[in-house]
């Protein structure tokens, strides 16, 4: 699970220009933006590939738009607490071992890094 690998799910024309990193929306949520890229394509009646707009990964919070809160929703996007609370049992029963599994080691410290990632980009963001 690497955070630059999460697939958009959000996408701007060229109307709409570059999203904003943070906003807030009409109903007092707040819409979190990364992975922020510009999107090409092949528009109808043309052969050449241009810009056509951009793409991004898109959260929503109806919290305060913190580092703490942010950082859950985006974390929550990409794995529940059911899976969350797998990988970490699964990665102490191998540490006291109780069930080997070399594979839950490597679970975990890529989700490590994950969480790792995301607080760099977090920090990063929200204090520009």
């Amino acid at each position: 699970m690497k955070l630059n690998s999460i697939e958009a799910n959000a996408h701007y024309d060229m109307a709409h220009g570059m999203p904003a990193v943070l906003e807030r929306d009409n109903d007092g949520s707040h819409l979190y933006r990364f992975n922020i890229e510009v999107e090409m394509g092949i528009p109808d009646g043309q052969e050449k590939e241009v810009q056509i707009g951009w793409k991004c990964c898109e959260v929503r919070t109806f919290n305060k738009p913190t580092k703490a809160n942010l950082k859950k929703v985006i974390i929550r996007s990409v794995l529940d607490e059911t899976a969350e609370f797998d990988l970490v049992n699964s990665y102490n029963k191998h540490v006291l071992g109780v069930a080997v599994d070399e594979n839950a080691v490597a679970a975990y410290k890529e989700y490590l890094q994950f969480t790792e990632d995301l607080d760099v980009m977090l920090v990063n963001t929200l204090s520009n």
